[in-house]
């Protein structure tokens, strides 16, 4: 996925603070590369951080978690 579609989305759902925070951890890791846009945004539908100020380690499990349980 491209980074303006990341951000993007991010904003979309509420998240852009943590989109700024999280937006190098992102690029280093890879983490969205191989990810689609729908992936992401099922993602938010189920999970919510508003409540809270999550670690990137923290989002990055419960991300990859959600991959792996829904992979068709």
């Amino acid at each position: 996925m491209k980074e303006q579609q990341i951000e993007d989305l991010f904003d979309f759902y509420g998240y852009t603070d943590l989109y700024k925070r999280f937006k190098t951890p992102l690029y280093v890791s890879g983490l969205f590369d191989e990810v689609e846009a729908e992936q992401l945004e099922n993602f938010f539908d189920h999970f919510s951080f508003q409540d809270n100020n999550p670690l990137f380690d923290e989002f990055r499990y419960w991300f990859e978690i959600f991959l792996v349980t829904n992979k068709h």
